[in-house]
């Protein structure tokens, strides 16, 4: 019996082969593709972050320093994973792993279960605050918490903190540098003088300054200097050093120390002397005067509060003075000395305008502008030695930056590493929680609506129906 007397057809029969074959093979690819893609090792690289900010993907600086990484970092999150979430934190240290290609690991461990843990493996000595819930980034020995606070940004325009932006990356990263570098810089806030208190007053800036691998203690200077020193910080000293103080800090100087001095506006007619003796060191000294700024558009809402030009120098050649502009309140004067010397450089960094005036705290005496509000410079001796004088403190004091910006901080981040010959601060923007609705015109929307409701499905159908069509005549 022939192929025709049985009603095949050899053509259809030869294109219906090709189809079912055709279609067992893309139920075949698609069958593997999902079992492939339910891989934790290929879904964690098979990845689309559409999100606007790249909430859930890391940038540039961050997968450079993953490159480079040579030692193997643990992140300890202290509690049950099941009881962990947040996804913001997990989908990022997922990508941790992955850039890192497997140095970068997450373990979670419930100290309910086992509550020596944090004496034996990461406090010995139980100074670190470290407790059920907190997040520990470890290599080695060395270890650093991250706090809530290092991942959220706030904004305090509403008088009340709301979030308004992720620092989990910037977080994360910074602790990776830290607990990897081979030494930790020590930054010592002196205290004795009256200086802003770091835990009442300086919250955000040590959370800034640690971020950046940086260690930070308090010091006396009657008791010397500790030999791990790398810059000592002055925050508004309300009397002046004491004799033995002063020869502490001009030996420590003398043998390549760093030192920053924020100087606000004194409350009383005593002089500085010897900060001064210390400061002519390097060609710089700071007056006992308030500025007051009268030209309207380098000042923010009072005369007291100035909006100073910004030098072009080490310090501030990172920073754009238009986006991370300076509000400083309450500032006095400083001045460079003429008594130029070849082995000292000095350059100014923050200036009032022309139309400015300074009043003297003892003599009541005005003077016209402009006046120098901050400086840096350089020792070269046996050793260099580098000071930041500014004055003014209050700019990066909690309850300004709050007010205002925090800006302050990065300019002191900037002066750190100027000091400490580093490139740059781990300084990764935070990504913003504010959403933003897809604004359509009217005609937009009309476009939007008709196309979606009937061009896209008749051209579905009529696509359908050309197959159908075509199959029919086979």
């Amino acid at each position: 019996m022939g192929m025709k007397k049985l009603g095949i057809n050899k053509k259809s029969l030869k294109y219906g082969s090709y189809a079912l074959l055709s279609t067992v093979l893309v139920i075949s690819l698609i069958i593997i593709f999902n079992a492939l893609a339910g891989l934790d090792i290929v879904r964690n690289r098979l990845r689309f972050d559409i999100t606007k900010n790249k909430m859930f993907s890391l940038s540039e600086q961050s997968l450079n320093i993953l490159k480079e990484l040579d030692k193997d970092v643990e992140v300890i999150i202290l509690t049950e994973e099941k009881n962990f979430n947040v996804p913001e934190i997990t989908e990022m240290l997922i990508q941790y792993n992955v850039k890192s290609n497997g140095k970068v690991t997450t373990r979670f461990v419930d100290v309910e279960k086992d509550p020596l843990f944090i004496e034996r493996e990461l406090d010995p000595e139980q100074v670190k605050g470290i407790s059920k819930g907190s997040i520990v980034v470890k290599s080695g020995e060395k270890n650093m918490v991250i706090s809530q606070n290092d991942m959220i940004e706030y904004d305090y325009s509403y008088g009340m903190p709301q979030a308004s932006g992720l620092k989990i990356e910037q977080a994360f990263t910074s602790a990776i540098k830290n607990v990897t570098s081979e030494h930790t810089p020590v930054v010592y806030f002196v205290q004795g003088h009256g200086e802003y208190v770091l835990d009442d007053y300086l919250n955000e800036l040590k959370s800034a300054i640690t971020a950046n691998s940086y260690e930070v203690k308090e010091l006396s200077l009657g008791n010397g200097i500790p030999e791990d020193a790398a810059v000592l910080f002055f925050v508004s000293p309300k009397s002046d050093l004491l004799p033995d103080e002063m020869e502490h800090l001009l030996t420590y100087l003398e043998n390549g120390g760093d030192a920053i001095f924020l100087m606000d506006v004194q409350q009383s007619s005593n002089e500085l002397a010897n900060f001064n003796s210390v400061l002519e060191r390097y060609n710089l000294a700071v007056n006992n005067d308030l500025i007051l700024e009268l030209d309207q558009s380098s000042y923010l809402q009072d005369f007291t509060i100035v909006i100073p030009k910004i030098f072009e120098t080490d310090v501030s050649t990172n920073l754009d003075p238009y986006s991370q502009a300076l509000y400083l309140p309450q500032c006095r004067s400083i001045e460079i000395l003429q008594a130029e010397k070849e082995w000292i450089t000095t350059k100014p960094l923050f200036m009032t305008s022309a139309r400015s005036q300074s009043q003297n705290i003892v003599t009541g005496e005005t003077q016209i502008g402009p006046f120098l509000l901050g400086a840096i410079s350089e020792y070269q001796g046996m050793k260099t030695s580098r000071v930041v004088l500014v004055g003014n403190a209050q700019f990066v004091s909690d309850n300004w930056m709050n007010y205002r910006n925090d800006n302050g901080k990065r300019y002191v981040m900037s002066m750190l590493n100027w000091m400490q010959d580093q490139e740059g601060s781990v300084y990764i923007p935070s990504k913003s929680l504010a959403s933003k609705r897809i604004q359509l015109t009217a005609q937009s929307r009309y476009i939007a609506f008709i196309s979606l409701t009937f061009l896209l499905p008749l051209i579905i159908i009529g696509f359908g129906i050309f197959v159908w069509i075509r199959r029919k005549h086979l």
